[in-house]
């Protein structure tokens, strides 16, 4: 067996990496809308407060109006087309509306106002630039894009203040003007890296979930194949050569550098992510309900292991969501391949009943062999119990309970939730 590189994780890891990056693009731009309607509302008490001040009341009406109708409507967008906020389009719209009401200032106040109408909303755009350009790739331009648009802003904050208003004159001026643009590089310096920060913490994330389902998948499949060999081959040399597949394949799976090497950063956002987390839910068939599924886990398990099994499903026993169903018989399946790998057992009994939690209605399934047995908590877990039983059933909302002692074999005890859409 050739082990893949370590950034070869799964065929979807970067799909689903690139849809994780988008929704946390978007949701973090969405986020924005509080800071604009709090600076909007900031100006609108600024323009009563100093309305003795106004020369031209019917500018700084239009002005707001405007600064209303598209903090308003990026609203709206977050809320139903939220992939649209981290268009180009869209934030060149904000930044240059930021940029018309601080030329546009003069005509709203008299001199002798220090305070400028919209000093922070202007703000929101350069964090937007940022935020959007930390999640379409990395480059010089797009890391520090926000503290370029900062220096954009400052630079015709402070030619609109000398040039077409004159009012580079007292200190109140020059203390306001500073305030505004240290403000404004500051959310320019810092939005980058902290957005490119949060994504790599995601990328992580995902990386590490997708390893942790190939790991289960591999696990179920290519390592109890080679237990199988194990087992059952009259070769030594054979039995070896699986044996030593088996332990390099499992510190493949355990080496941590798989997430590092795989939690690279995305393509572009601009371009479709679809989201294909759970559109490959299993290969099994879950046709004819929990008894059927189970039904086909031991005439499977019989033909692999040489077990004899027994099924025993309640009449009564409420129906699982299809995921549901998949995880129960991975869960059993692991369970019975324990029972014959590490306790030698002869036989197995699988038995599902239905079972009223505290919250709502549940499935009890139990697989109980007459293996050796061994002392619960005196175990360490391996992928087996901790990923293919416990790890399935715990995405369900589940639980999982293991008891057993030397001589008297051992039960896998599983909880999962019925299907909500059932009708008791």
């Amino acid at each position: 067996m050739t082990i893949p590189p370590a950034a070869a994780i799964g065929p979807s890891t970067s799909t689903s990496t690139a849809a994780s990056d988008a929704v946390l693009v978007t949701s973090m731009i969405r986020a924005l809308a509080v800071f604009r309607w709090v600076t909007l509302g900031g100006a609108v008490i600024g323009v009563i407060l100093g309305r003795s001040a106004l020369v031209e009341p019917v500018a700084a009406v239009v002005l707001l109006g405007a600064a209303t109708g598209l903090t308003g409507y990026l609203y709206l967008l977050g809320r139903r087309r939220p992939t649209e906020l981290v268009r180009w389009s869209w934030l060149a719209l904000e930044v240059g509306l930021g940029l018309t009401l601080l030329v546009a200032d003069g005509l709203v106040f008299s001199d002798e106002r220090a305070q400028s109408l919209p000093w922070a909303w202007p703000a929101a755009g350069i964090a937007a630039v940022g935020i959007a350009a930390a999640g379409r790739g990395s480059s010089p331009l797009l890391d520090h894009a926000g503290l370029l648009v900062a220096v954009v802003v400052g630079t015709v904050s402070v030619l609109s203040e000398i040039v077409l208003l004159g009012r580079f004159s007292g200190p109140d001026q020059i203390g306001v003007l500073f305030s505004k643009i240290g403000l404004w590089l500051l959310v320019g310096l810092l939005v980058g890296p902290l957005m490119r920060r949060l994504l790599r913490a995601e990328r992580l994330i995902s990386v590490a979930k997708a390893r942790e389902e190939l790991a289960r998948e591999l696990h179920d499949g290519v390592l109890q194949t080679l237990a199988v060999v194990q087992r059952r081959s009259d070769d030594p040399d054979l039995a070896a050569l699986a044996r030593d597949q088996e332990n390099s394949l499992r510190t493949y799976l355990s080496d941590d550098r798989l997430i590092g090497a795989a939690a690279a950063p995305s393509g572009r956002l601009g371009e479709a992510a679809v989201d294909e987390a759970g559109a490959g839910l299993a290969s099994m068939e879950v046709t004819g309900g929990l008894d059927a599924v189970l039904r086909r886990v031991a005439t499977d398990a019989e033909r692999r292991h040489r077990l004899k099994t027994q099924v025993v499903v309640a009449a009564d026993c409420p129906p699982l969501s299809p995921a549901a169903t998949v995880a129960v018989a991975g869960a059993v399946t692991e369970a019975v391949t324990n029972a014959a790998k590490h306790g030698a057992a002869e036989r197995v009994t699988i038995f599902a009943e239905p079972n009223e939690g505290d919250d709502g209605a549940t499935v009890f399934v139990s697989v109980h062999d007459n293996g050796s047995g061994f002392v619960v908590d005196g175990i360490i877990e391996g992928i087996g119990l901790s990923r293919s039983i416990r790890g399935r059933i715990s995405e369900q909302g589940g639980r999982v309970e293991i008891a057993s002692r030397p001589g008297k074999g051992t039960e896998v005890k599983l909880w999962v939730k019925a299907d909500s859409r059932w009708d008791r």
